[in-house]
Order: C-alpha cells, then sequence, then structure tokens
C-alpha cells in the first residue's frame, strides 16, 4: 500500500439536517430549534424519538446500578474480602493511578471504606520514575506493615508481574479499573473490571473513579447500610471529576447521569477540601459546567501526579487525596480531623501559601495550603511542558515528513514523562495525526511513550498490535520496563490507556523495531480515517449571540466526549485589538494565544451600533498576525468558535457582571468569502 496520505485540508464541515427535520423534532420534544439541530447533527439516537427522550433524560436507576461493573463472581469475591478486613480490622492499601481519575477514585475508597470502619491507607506510583499501575515499591511497603490487601483504583488489569509478585508474597490483591484488558488476566483474588463482562453494557464507558462508585455502592448494600446522602454526593462529585479527566463519552446514560448529579452536588458541596480546591481555581458556583471543570480543577488535580516526587520534595497525588478528603467527617476521616480544623481558621483567599513541602513531601495541614500547593505545582508543569515544546519545534524539521508520516514520531532525551503527554497532544493538533513521543534518559535502558490519536483512529489497539507482533517475532514482551525490589531488579508491564490516548515503555534496544512495526501497521489504516475537522453546527448571525443563547445550549449539558459542546461559525465580522498571551513561563516571543474582539459587519444606513464580543484563539497567535498582515481594517474575517462565559473580572463600573458576559473560545479563522449573510438557522428570536 501506497504510504503517502493525502491529509484533508477542508477543516470546516457543516452539519447537513434538512429545515422540517428539525422543526418537527422540536416539536414533538418541546425544545428549541437549536437544540434539536444540535440532537439531529450529532445523531443521537439515531434520530428515534424514543432514544432521544431517554438520552435527555436517562432513568435514574442507572446512577445506583452496580450488577454488571463486572461479573457477579468476581464482585462476590472482591465485597467478601472487603467485608472481611472491615470487620477483622486489617490494614488496607488503595494503590491509585497518579492522575486525576486514580486521584478520584482513590478519594471514593478511602471515604467509603473508612466509613464502614476500614483501617485505610493509600499510596500512588511516582509518575517520573515508576510509571503507573500497581507498584512494587508499594506491595513491599504493604508487606514491611503485615498488610493483607491491596486495592487498586484505575489500574491493575495489565499489571500481571506485580499481581504475580503480590501473590506470591501472600497479598491479595482486588483490581478496580476500566482499562481494556489483554489476552491473559493478572493472577489477582479479584478483578472488577466491566470489560470481564462479555455483552455490551454501559459500565463499559465508565472511568476508574465511576468504578470505584459503584463497588462502594455494592459494599454498602452488601453490609446493609444505607449508604448516606452526604457520602453518596461527594463520591459522584468526585466521581465527576475522573470521568471527565478520562474523557469518558458523554453519549453514554451512565455517564450521564454521574456527571448531572456530580455537578449539581460539587455546586453545593460542604466539603471543606473541594470547597477549597474550587476557590484556588475560581470556579464560580453560579456557573460550574463540566466543560469549566476540564479546564480548571481537573488539570490542577493531574499537576502532582506528573511531576511530582517525595524524594525530591515534591508532593505527588497523595497531597491531592489528602486535601479532598479534608471535612469527610470525623467518623470517617480521622486522619483529616486537624486538617479540617486548621483549615476552618482561614478566613482569607488571598491569603495562599507558597508551595511548601517537607523531606517527606507532606503539605501544610490546612486546605487552603493543600489547593494551593496544587496550583503552584501546576504552573511548574506548564514550564516543563513549554520548555520540552521547544525542543520538539527543533527536531521536527528532521525527524517528521508530513508527506510520508501517517504517525507523528519525536524522539527525544531527559523529558519530564510526566508531562510528554500534553506535548503529545499538541504535536497530535499541529499535524492533524496520531503523536508519538519518545524520551530516552541518560544513564537509563528504557525509553517511555506517550501517544495521542484522532478521533478515527484508535491507537491503543495499533500499539498493543505492535506488541503482539514483537512477541511473535522476538518470543518476548516489548512493552516493559525495570523496577528495583528487595529480590533484586524485576520486570513489569509498562503499557496501558485507551484509544485516543495511552503511555509505555520499552528497551532503547527495541525502539527502532517499535517504529518499523507502527508505521507498518499505520498503512493499513484508511485514510478517510484521517480527515481530522471541526464539526460545526450551524452558521450564525451575531445578533444571536449572547447570554441566552448560552443558557439554551447548557439544557443539553453535560456536553464531554463524543457529545462536545457545540461549534458554531460566524461569516463576514471585523477583528480588532489582537493581542498575544501565554502563562508566566513563555517568553514574549512565544507567547501562543491571541486575546481580540469580533466585531459585526454594520451596513449603512443601519440605526443600531454593532454588535461585538470579547474572543480568545488558543494557539492562534501567529494565524491571526498572517490574516491581519494587510492591514486593512474593513477584511473581513470568518471564525468557528464555542461561546463561554466571560471568567475575567468587569473592566470598569459599567461593565455587565460577569455572570451577564459571555466571550467567543475561537478555534480557527479565515478570510471571509462571498455569500455571507447567508444563514441556514431561523434568522428571528422568535424563532429560536
Amino acid at each position: 500500500m501506497n504510504t503517502k496520505l493525502v491529509r484533508n485540508t477542508e477543516r470546516w464541515l457543516l452539519a447537513s439536517v434538512e429545515h422540517p427535520t428539525i422543526k418537527a423534532l422540536s416539536e414533538a420534544l418541546n425544545i428549541d430549534y437549536i437544540l434539536a439541530k444540535i440532537l439531529l447533527a450529532r445523531n443521537i439516537g439515531n434520530g428515534d424519538l424514543n432514544a432521544i427522550k431517554q438520552f435527555l433524560s436517562p432513568p435514574e436507576s442507572l446512577a445506583k446500578d452496580f450488577s454488571q461493573v463486572t461479573t457477579a463472581d468476581q464482585l462476590s469475591r472482591a465485597i467478601n474480602r472487603l467485608k472481611e478486613a472491615i470487620e477483622s480490622r486489617e490494614l488496607i492499601f488503595v494503590n491509585g493511578d497518579p492522575d486525576a481519575d486514580g486521584i478520584s477514585g482513590t478519594c471514593i475508597l478511602v471515604y467509603g471504606l473508612r466509613f464502614l470502619g476500614a483501617n485505610v491507607e493509600y499510596r500512588f506510583p511516582v509518575r517520573s520514575r515508576e510509571g503507573h499501575g500497581l507498584q512494587v515499591r508499594i506491595i513491599e511497603e504493604a508487606k514491611s506493615k503485615n498488610c493483607k490487601l491491596i486495592v487498586t483504583t484505575d489500574c491493575g488489569s495489565k499489571d500481571l508481574v506485580s499481581a504475580k509478585y503480590a501473590k506470591d508474597q501472600g497479598i491479595d490483591v482486588i483490581v478496580t479499573d476500566h482499562h481494556i484488558l489483554g489476552k491473559k488476566l493478572p493472577e489477582v483474588y479479584s478483578l472488577v473490571n466491566p470489560h470481564m463482562v462479555e455483552e455490551r453494557t454501559y459500565f463499559k464507558a465508565l472511568a476508574g473513579a465511576g468504578v470505584a462508585y459503584k463497588v462502594m455502592l455494592a459494599l454498602f448494600d452488601a453490609m446493609k447500610r444505607p449508604m448516606p446522602q452526604g457520602i453518596d454526593e461527594y463520591m459522584v462529585a468526585v466521581a465527576t471529576l475522573g470521568t471527565l479527566s478520562d474523557r469518558m463519552s458523554m453519549l453514554n446514560p451512565m455517564n450521564r447521569i454521574i456527571v448531572n448529579r456530580g455537578v449539581q452536588a460539587l455546586t453545593r458541596t460542604k466539603f471543606e477540601g473541594l470547597r477549597a480546591i474550587k476557590r484556588v481555581c475560581q470556579v464560580d458556583d453560579n456557573y460550574i459546567r463540566p466543560r469549566n471543570l476540564s479546564r480548571t480543577i481537573i488539570p490542577r488535580l493531574n499537576a502532582p501526579g506528573r511531576i511530582g516526587d517525595p524524594e525530591k520534595g515534591i508532593p505527588d497525588s497523595s497531597l491531592v487525596v489528602d486535601m479532598l478528603l479534608i471535612g469527610t467527617g470525623r467518623e470517617a476521616a480521622l486522619e483529616a480531623e486537624e486538617m479540617a480544623k486548621k483549615f476552618s481558621d482561614v478566613v482569607e483567599l488571598e491569603a495562599r501559601t507558597k508551595y511548601q513541602a517537607d523531606q517527606q513531601g507532606a503539605v501544610s495541614s490546612d486546605a487552603l495550603s493543600s489547593a494551593t500547593s496544587v496550583d503552584d505545582v501546576n504552573e511548574k508543569r506548564k514550564y516543563l511542558t513549554n520548555k520540552i515544546e521547544e525542543e520538539i519545534d527543533t527536531l521536527v524539521e528532521s525527524q517528521v515528513d508530513p508527506d510520508r508520516d501517517r504517525v507523528i514520531i519525536i524522539q527525544g532525551k531527559n523529558w519530564n514523562s510526566g508531562v510528554i503527554g500534553i506535548d503529545t497532544d499538541r504535536l497530535k493538533e499541529r499535524f492533524l495525526a496520531p503523536a508519538i513521543i519518545l524520551t530516552k534518559y541518560d544513564g537509563h535502558d528504557y525509553v517511555r511513550g506517550s501517544v495521542r490519536s484522532i478521533p478515527n483512529i484508535d491507537m491503543y489497539a495499533l500499539i498493543d498490535r505492535v506488541g503482539e507482533r514483537f512477541e511473535e517475532k522476538f518470543g518476548r514482551l516489548l512493552f516493559q520496563m525495570e523496577v528495583d525490589s528487595t529480590l533484586g531488579k524485576r520486570q513489569v508491564n509498562a503499557f496501558g490507556g485507551h484509544a485516543q490516548a495511552c503511555g509505555f515503555s520499552l528497551h532503547t534496544n527495541d525502539v527502532e523495531e517499535f517504529i518499523a512495526f507502527v508505521r507498518d501497521e499505520a498503512t493499513h489504516i484508511p485514510d478517510e480515517d484521517f480527515h481530522y475537522h471541526y464539526d460545526i453546527i450551524d452558521k450564525i448571525p451575531i445578533s444571536h449571540l449572547g447570554p441566552k443563547f448560552l443558557n439554551k445550549l447548557d439544557e443539553l449539558s453535560p456536553y464531554g466526549q463524543q457529545f462536545e459542546f457545540p461549534i458554531f461559525y460566524l461569516q463576514g465580522c471585523l477583528l480588532r485589538e489582537g493581542k498575544p498571551f501565554g502563562n508566566k513561563y513563555q517568553q514574549d516571543m512565544r507567547k501562543p494565544h491571541v486575546a481580540f474582539r469580533v466585531v459585526e459587519k454594520v451596513r449603512k444606513k443601519r440605526k443600531f451600533p454593532a454588535k461585538e464580543f470579547d474572543a480568545v484563539g488558543f494557539g492562534l497567535w501567529e494565524k491571526y498576525c498572517v490574516l491581519r498582515s494587510n492591514l486593512d481594517p474593513q477584511k473581513r474575517y470568518d471564525v468557528i468558535f464555542r461561546i463561554e462565559r466571560d471568567s475575567r473580572p468587569a473592566r470598569g463600573r459599567h461593565q455587565q457582571r460577569r455572570s451577564d458576559r459571555i466571550r467567543l473560545n475561537v478555534l480557527d479563522i479565515r478570510e471571509s468569502g462571498d455569500n455571507v449573510d447567508s444563514f441556514m438557522i431561523p434568522s428571528t428570536e422568535d424563532e429560536w
């Protein structure tokens, strides 16, 4: 097959739905015209009226259903072992994955188990050194404390070597996970994973935190302990963060129930840890939406796990759990009691402390200080990410051939493995193709890899096939890493993730073979799968934009993976006041983003002033400069955008309140063509 790929250059794809069809659905459901258009354009329920109704109002029973979170026998084994540990006051270790989903799952398990009387401690891998998954180091620490039970969350399904090691040490392992299973299953006491169930179920789209929540529901039920409303609301709020972080499907009704309930719970929460992280991330309680959480709280939850290392005095993901457990109640989390009391004395949000850690990686014991530390670590993560991005720019010319490479692969050195996923995502967006970043380290024999993909291509499956081909050819596993243990160096599994994002480790000697297999597998991907575009709901007159329009769109919330917040097309507008911006670590010459004004092009003799909005374009500063280089102030442009609340402070006494102001999050800009007054949606407010 010819490996040269002709990439699709038309990135703006307008939805095509007939007006009578939209109007009929709007009337049948008694919903706004534009909402009907979104549902039809996204092919919700394949146009079936009953299926659309179920999408809009999923059965509430799905929220508490745990019946198929795994097979019945595996769930029974897990619940019975947990009951035994609780009743005998055994020490239980929770081994979480060091990202927002694993953190959320850890909070759920720890809170629920402690409420039921369990003795629980939690640990995370040091991501920069150990990667992900069930860790030999944690197993050995459990053994040293005579702990006979480890529960994982958001990991463990492919940790065959570590699971066997734990079993050999006399430690039972209960895996709670949501990742795709391998051909071989780990030797564990119980494997709670929705993919254990053969038939298709809603559970298979749960995040790791969602699985943890279902396990707690099952445990409370088995112990005949009604789950108090406050605990349930805490768990569903935290599960929402994990669900959004792992970009789980918002077409799935079980996820929609969790996220809808979780957003409501997070809005009204009284738990001091959750309240603290909202304040530090400047989340407005009057307007919490899933897409806002994905830009505010969730990146900060991920930050300590990306670069944390207690041996270096940098807090890891345990810091976030410490904070989020504050206020979970005396009977539920005695270890957090002192932190909660000190937090109640903090009355000024402005009195943030700087990032502090002692030699063990512990942090200041009040919730606000903990939250601020998370925020500070996130800033350090930004610095590392931008430093890697600058180095990537110098390597692209020599390592990438856009006409040949169906998968973009960059090889670097000594890049922090905890943050390369962010730069891999940027590389994917830059070339509109799946991307892999490999980084090797001085003095180490293993290379870390990060993978990100475009919507139509399952890179997890492709990388998995590469591993299978390698094993068939050489008779050994490709994706491994070496860790130290009391029994010497051991090889452990080092591959996991999802269709759109995964990671791995492999030996430096196997890199060339890996790349060759990847390139060969990529030749079998149909060309049409590489056609990566913006799905635009409609062209829209600027006169329709405003808070009321945004409120209408919110009626279909939650938006997220596979049900993205809608994109609209604005034609024939003027651009004004463009200024670059970036985070504080980016040099003046490398500010990637642009803030500007989008102004209505007013026809002659119009009595009303031109309507205009603030706008931001992330990654669009250079393109903005090129388009505006002709210096013609009357040049007209088209933009595609998502509408959002403007979270910045008002600039004067007469400015609208923050909750009443909107801005345009512009995704792309181009010079305007002809026919700028042709709109596909109704043109009067009454028809909206």
